[in-house]
């Protein structure tokens, strides 16, 4: 009997001593940093009716509407070869606007940080202005509450990367669409949740 208790206490010893090595190797065993993820673009913030003159007043005078999009992650991103439309994630392919390569300045979005695109502007011949014109970034059709919906961005595979709030006439916003002198954004830079913006902040944080 003796002996029996004699084994049975040397077990438990053995067993002891092996649960707290377990427990020192998992201590002292180098656990794996969490993934750095890349940035992606976001759609931060736009106006489709900006009578302040913002972003950009054309040279017939007119207040061009635009939008604001945000880098969070710790690389600056090109996005030459992107496509973004007006219509939403339903946007047809023929219709999205391809951003043109050319000049890094204005297709940059940096870390942390916001680029500027300017919707609707007009040229000297009263044109459309379309493409990087000294450093900035126009797309030829303006933002209008009447037919556009939302804006949307794909990558240049054809990948949706993100579609901004609905700014449109009978949508969230009520009857007339986001209201005039007023931008539309994420609570914060990068938050899912959109409001409206009494006092817009192009290039700056969501506040």
């Amino acid at each position: 009997m003796k002996r029996i208790k004699f084994f049975l206490g040397s077990l438990a010893v053995v067993a002891m001593l092996a649960t707290v090595a377990c427990n020192k190797d998992e201590e002292t065993t180098p656990q794996p940093e969490p993934e750095v993820k890349d940035g992606s673009v976001i759609i931060n913030e736009l106006m489709s009716k900006d009578s302040l003159g913002l972003v950009y007043v054309d040279v017939q005078g007119d207040e061009a509407d635009w939008c604001e999009l945000y880098n969070p992650g710790d690389k600056d991103i090109d996005i030459a070869g992107y496509f973004i439309g007006d219509d939403g994630e339903s946007t047809a392919v023929d219709k999205r606007y391809e951003i043109p390569s050319g000049s890094a300045t204005a297709t940059t979005i940096p870390s942390k940080g916001y680029l500027m695109l300017v919707w609707g502007a007009a040229d000297a011949n009263g044109d459309d202005m379309e493409g990087i014109h000294n450093d900035t970034l126009f797309i030829a059709s303006g933002l209008k509450n009447s037919k556009d919906v939302a804006i949307a961005i794909w990558d240049a595979s054809g990948k949706l990367v993100d579609e901004s709030g609905d700014f449109s006439e009978g949508g969230p916003l009520g009857e007339d669409g986001l209201a005039k002198g007023k931008s539309l954004g994420r609570k914060s830079d990068g938050d899912s949740e959109w409001i409206v913006f009494d006092v817009p902040t192009p290039g700056a944080k969501n506040q």
